[in-house]
């Protein structure tokens, strides 16, 4: 009884139209992990980012006809639109209102749709499609995220860089902190900041500079190391054996992630997204090299790559910009 008290309050106050709901207060109702939301349980929001994230829950529906059309283009014929939950949608909002102000005020702009689809393969995630006559973005994702964790997640789409050869290595992905919706969305959202903002297409960038030369074109250097030849960056998949070589490529990169190496784009948006895992969720990233007894071969974390951490520094100063991209905050 004491549950459904909490749930009918909680769906009363998503009528209201000023919600002040404590994210707190959905964690214990819903079951949410409260670390997910470390950024917004301390706190009631204030009138101003409540009336905020009303505003962009009122765009959370049905899939665009340019998303579903660009999902079939690819192949994936039978997505159809997933009708959130009463607790599907709380977390979305608990999730908006802990997105960095910046990327609130440029979706308050600059988003159209935020929508989440059934029949999506368990290895895609969704999309960002930008409009063109209207200058508006759409957020489509894969609604099964909304129950996925982080780690998961990670694991299933680092695979995709290795084949199978037969010797019993394998690598895991562990993400915590948060879960793998909280990560997406900000990634996601952070593509829709760039392209609003101009972040990596206007030179010179910060966040490109000595790095890429063209979106899908790193520097000399890059290009030829074992980090930027995976299957990420053109490459073919690489046996699990070859782990160690990669990551410790990588280590020696700018990059956080693998699949920061498929364009400036990614990059961008793989930095930030992390960067707010790790201060706002206090999250880390882990790879493990583990043998086919499970004993762990190799570790590394990726968010204290001496590289990462530089590019941190610009994140941190782009997040706490006021005015950044015609915003206020």
């Amino acid at each position: 009884m004491l549950r459904q008290r909490i749930v009918a309050g909680l769906l009363e106050l998503l009528e209201r139209p000023a919600l002040t709901l404590l994210p707190r207060v959905l964690c214990i109702a819903f079951g949410v992990a409260p670390t997910a939301f470390a950024q917004v349980t301390q706190r009631a929001l204030p009138q101003s980012e409540a009336s905020e994230i009303q505003a962009l829950m009122a765009r959370v529906g049905p899939p665009s006809d340019l998303a579903v059309d660009e999902f079939k283009k690819a192949g994936m014929e039978n997505v159809t639109q997933h009708t959130l939950t009463a607790r599907e949608r709380a977390k979305v909002q608990a999730l908006l209102a802990s997105l960095p102000a910046l990327h609130r005020h440029v979706l308050g702009r600059k988003l159209h749709n935020l929508a989440f689809v059934d029949g999506i393969p368990g290895e895609g995630t969704g999309l960002t499609s930008a409009n063109a006559k209207t200058g508006l973005y759409d957020i489509t994702l894969r609604a099964s995220i909304l129950e996925e964790s982080l780690s998961q997640f990670l694991t299933t789409k680092e695979h995709r860089v290795f084949t199978t050869e037969g010797s019993g290595i394998t690598v895991e992905v562990k993400g915590t902190g948060t879960d793998a919706v909280t990560y997406v969305l900000l990634h996601e959202s952070t593509h829709v900041v760039d392209q609003s903002c101009n972040i990596t297409s206007e030179p010179p960038s910060r966040f490109v500079e000595g790095i890429w030369t063209e979106p899908h074109t790193l520097v000399p250097k890059l290009a030829s190391s074992t980090a930027g030849t995976t299957y990420f960056h053109h490459g073919r998949p690489l046996g699990f054996s070859q782990a160690a070589t990669v990551y410790d490529s990588l280590a020696q990169s700018p990059f956080v992630s693998l699949y920061s190496t498929a364009s400036e784009q990614e990059d961008f948006a793989e930095l930030v997204a992390w960067r707010e895992v790790m201060q706002q969720h206090s999250g880390n990233l882990i790879i493990e090299m583990v043998d086919a007894d499970g004993k762990i071969l190799r570790r590394w974390e990726p968010l204290t790559f001496p590289g990462v951490q530089k590019r941190f520094a610009d994140v941190d100063d782009l997040l706490a910009s006021k005015g950044y991209c015609g915003t206020s905050s």
